[in-house]
């Protein structure tokens, strides 16, 4: 019997959106290097896994509303692979990668 490996994930952060995105050098820029740098504004939604990803765990993390509408976007998720839990405040309602 093999020996299972743990995992420790990151909780989701109430302060900062854990999404990551391009820090906007590339190959034209002088100077720097091409990296993912993780977002710095106010999450408004905390998104989760509701079935286990392919690394057979369910994880969580939270979202500003720009990264939220661009994960609604680039991954079509369904209602059955993830649950949106706003964070105690008054924020938009986001439905399928529009605001209402």
């Amino acid at each position: 019997m093999g020996k299972t490996k743990k995992v420790v994930l990151t909780p989701p952060d109430l302060e900062r959106c854990q999404a990551k995105k391009p820090n906007g050098v590339n190959f034209l820029t002088l100077g720097g290097r091409p990296e993912m740098i993780r977002c710095t504004d106010k999450p408004t939604v905390i998104a989760k896994e509701i079935k286990p990803g392919k690394d057979g765990l369910r994880g969580s993390m939270s979202l500003c509303t720009h990264c939220l509408l661009k994960f609604m976007t680039q991954m079509s998720p369904s209602q059955e692979d993830y649950a949106f839990e706003e964070i105690g405040r008054d924020v938009a309602k986001i439905e399928h990668g529009k605001e209402c």
